[in-house]
């Protein structure tokens, strides 16, 4: 994806957060949207800040303890990118919108349903836009596969296995030896990370996000008794129309053979069984990359498909799950329809189903922030 020419009018977002993740997230798909333009970064480690500003052409930078605030004070920000730790996402969240900010917030939006309900509220009391950057089921390959599924040609759905887990040899490749991903307190958790991705991809695919799926048996690995962290975790599910699903996730998955030497290759599909054959589809978090989509019917023959644009509407070949995801999310903001938008009960619901995995595994589940919003506070 090349630069675009940008809007006289182009939104103007601010990260907070100088994050690994923002390049794919949002830097890179801004500069092939001619409406978006990435105006300033804010960065508690002013270092770190100006490098990572000077690296991504970011024209401002904020810093220092009162940074995020001061980027949220910029009246030339109109819309902002949350990418900081988890349990900072729900504060953050609020004090964007106060700000009259509309925001994108990473995933999980925050550590539990209740923050999450508050966000959405607050963004509509404001009638601006919230939105979990679950990217992937912006993707037309995923939309494809649930056409597929609702068209009927397979028959009704029976079980859905969601799958996404790396390898213990190239985990450090992904997770720093001190991330916040295995900080309880900063809301880690494999189940808080990769979790939420076969979650949201057997909830959608099977159109049940209007329901808490009954979680049935929930295992955490590695060591959540001494650390309250799952570096994975194991569930199966019960979803509505006696649809069975089963998840996996894991941040370091074990080799296999004599003590566990040999290593695996990622498991990236999410699997679907029907009365009348099965769907395969594989590296559906980065659909965009590249991914292909098996079917194979009981009677007739197999056939793989590819599918890199829509059929109707905007998309290019080259975007990525995340450059479809802020082409809905400038849709949303300019007043127009997004070709796929997720219903803020439908990340509502998620949260809950986590909280409740957490639950039936022996967990805490994540612990809400301690922030207050402003009119939330008790009057002495």
């Amino acid at each position: 994806m090349g630069i675009t020419k940008k809007s006289s009018s182009a939104l103007r977002f601010g990260m907070l957060g100088a994050a690994r993740i923002g390049p794919d997230a949002l830097l890179t798909p801004a500069k092939s949207h001619p409406d978006v333009v990435v105006a300033a970064v804010a960065c508690r480690d002013a270092v770190k800040g100006v490098k990572y500003a000077k690296s991504h052409g970011i024209p401002k930078v904020y810093s220092g303890f009162a940074g995020y605030q001061e980027l949220l004070d910029d009246t030339d920000i109109d819309a902002v990118y949350i990418a900081l730790p988890n349990a900072l996402h729900f504060e953050w969240a609020i004090r964007s919108l106060n700000a009259g900010k509309h925001v994108l917030i990473e995933k999980p939006i925050a550590n539990c349903a209740d923050e999450a309900r508050s966000i959405f509220a607050l963004a509509e009391s404001k009638g601006l836009v919230a939105l979990e950057a679950i990217h992937f089921t912006f993707h037309p390959a995923t939309q494809r596969v649930k056409a597929i599924i609702d068209s009927g040609e397979l028959g009704k759905v029976k079980s859905v296995v969601g799958e996404f887990a790396v390898p213990s040899i190239l985990s450090s490749l992904f997770f720093l030896k001190d991330d916040i991903r295995f900080n309880f307190d900063l809301g880690g958790g494999c189940t808080m990370d990769m979790g939420v991705y076969p979650l949201a991809a057997i909830r959608y695919l099977t159109g049940t996000e209007e329901d808490i799926p009954e979680v049935n048996r929930a295992t955490a690995l590695g060591q959540p008794d001494l650390t309250g962290i799952d570096r994975g975790m194991h569930v199966a599910y019960a979803l509505p129309n006696s649809v069975s699903a089963t998840t996996y996730v894991d941040f370091s998955m074990p080799g296999w053979g004599p003590f566990g030497i040999l290593p695996r290759m990622p498991k990236l599909s999410v699997k679907v069984a029907l009365d009348g054959g099965d769907i395969e589809y594989f590296n559906y978090p980065l659909a965009g990359t590249y991914h292909w989509i098996r079917v194979v019917p009981r009677r007739g023959r197999a056939r793989t498909e590819k599918v890199y644009k829509p059929p109707t509407g905007a998309g290019e070949a080259s975007w990525t799950t995340y450059r479809y995801q802020l082409e809905a999310f400038v849709d949303k903001v300019r007043g127009r329809t997004p070709r796929f938008w997720t219903d803020p009960k439908t990340t509502i619901k998620q949260l809950e189903c986590i909280e409740r995995i957490y639950t039936v595994a022996g967990m805490a589940p994540r612990m809400p922030s301690s922030y207050i919003p402003p009119d939330a506070e008790t009057p002495s």
